[in-house]
């Protein structure tokens, strides 16, 4: 009795999670894919932004092939193949299955997703980045890699039930800029809250799996690890500022600490891939800035007061985008990161070499095991014109050995520099 008593509550729950299904899920209209250079490289952009590759690549795999297994408390699963093969790929998927999948976790009544795959952020991805995220994945070369079984316990290997599970959990809305707040915020809210899926690692669930709506990214346990909180309080408690938190997506590595674990691989095939703009953008949202907010550098400047260097414009550049490397007294670290004070670079009158290694950036090398240098992020897409001379204009005047005779360089001189 008891048996057929929760058989007809199972029946009655997967019945109205796929009435749940029927309007919560609309029909969408299907578009051509995409096959022109710039779609595809927006969508392999944006994929990179969704982090899709480390989910859906195994260890020692090829890219996008799945076989990665996610331990969950109701049992295991593992990421499928979304290359476009057509045997155990998503040759045949339209654009709108895509993106009724992104947004929904399902695009039929029989295969709904389980929530490894965060479509409870995509959902608020636009359907022109989901369709270029499926023109991108269409470019690929298709590779057979068969579907590993999942692993889950009864009653959770079966399907229909996250329709009920969508109907309790499943936010469907789209993202809705917040109008008080500047466009960099939003954007590093549509990345973070969508497309980036913070919160997936960041957020409390509950005893059912589902992110606790009422404490978005204050932290939760993820397998052995924790992610820590990431609310605008906590990040600021443990030493964060939005300049630190920008070097950290872009390197891995900030005053603050490094990344390891899976947030490593959310930083090498993620966080790092973006443009500098949106990584200012995730971390402006994070601590809840704005985008006029003062650098780490011009905050530590002002703290200075009349002890601050007369460039202070030079100053606050430097201690933001160079002091973690090369020191904020340029002396740099043995054997790792080369030492600015008496550089022989700095000295030279024309200052070429110097504003092109900073326009340019330098690639990391090794001598041997013990001698070498880390890599140096090219500034030419994040400094102004006037923003490279005040940089330029202060390493000489604060590093060089002969700064009392070089003359200042010009905006004139540094855009032609540029130029070449």
């Amino acid at each position: 009795m008891l048996r057929a008593l929760f058989g007809l509550i199972l029946l009655g729950f997967i019945g109205y999670g796929a009435f749940a299904f029927l309007w919560g899920v609309p029909a969408v209209a299907d578009r051509p894919t995409a096959t022109d250079a710039a779609t595809i490289e927006e969508g392999r952009y944006l994929a990179a932004a969704a982090d899709c590759v480390s989910c859906h690549t195994s260890d020692g795999g090829s890219n996008y092939t799945g076989g990665r297994p996610f331990d969950t408390p109701f049992g295991r699963l593992y990421s499928p193949n979304i290359t476009p093969d057509a045997g155990t790929g998503i040759s045949g998927m339209t654009s709108a299955e895509f993106y009724q999948i992104m947004a929904y976790g399902a695009d039929s009544v029989l295969a709904p997703l389980y929530p490894a795959m965060p479509y409870t952020s995509f959902h608020l991805a636009t359907r022109d980045d989901s369709d270029a995220i499926h023109a991108y994945i269409m470019s690929l070369d298709p590779v057979v890699a068969e579907k590993v079984p999942n692993e889950l316990r009864f009653p959770f290997n079966i399907r229909p039930l996250m329709f009920g599970w969508n109907l309790l959990f499943a936010n469907r809305g789209a993202f809705v800029p917040d109008p008080s707040r500047d466009d960099v915020w939003n954007r590093g809210a549509y990345l973070v809250t969508g497309l980036a899926h913070c919160g997936e690692c960041h957020t409390p669930r509950n005893a059912l799996g589902a992110m606790e709506p009422d404490a978005p990214l204050a932290g939760a346990v993820v397998g052995t690890f924790e992610a820590p909180s990431l609310t605008p309080q906590a990040l600021a408690d443990r030493g964060w500022s939005r300049d630190h938190l920008v070097l950290y997506f872009e390197t891995g590595a900030s005053p603050e600490g490094s990344a390891f674990g899976e947030m490593f691989l959310a930083v090498k095939n993620s966080l790092s891939l973006l443009t500098h703009d949106d990584r200012v953008a995730i971390a402006t949202y994070l601590m809840d800035g704005s985008a006029d907010a003062p650098s780490h550098g011009e905050a530590t400047v002002a703290a200075l007061g009349d002890s601050a260097h007369p460039n202070a414009a030079g100053q606050a550049l430097y201690l933001s985008n160079c002091s973690l490397c090369h020191g904020p007294d340029g002396a740099g670290i043995a054997n790792t990161m080369p030492a600015l004070l008496g550089n022989a670079t700095l000295a030279q009158s024309d200052g070429i070499n110097l504003v092109q290694v900073m326009a340019q950036g330098v690639e990391g090398d090794h001598l041997n095991q013990t001698t070498g240098y880390g890599p140096m992020p090219a500034f030419r897409d994040r400094l102004t014109v006037s923003e490279f001379v005040d940089l330029s204009n202060y390493v000489r005047e604060a590093f060089a050995s002969n700064a009392a005779s070089l003359p200042p360089l010009t905006e004139a001189e540094v855009a032609a520099i540029l130029d070449k």
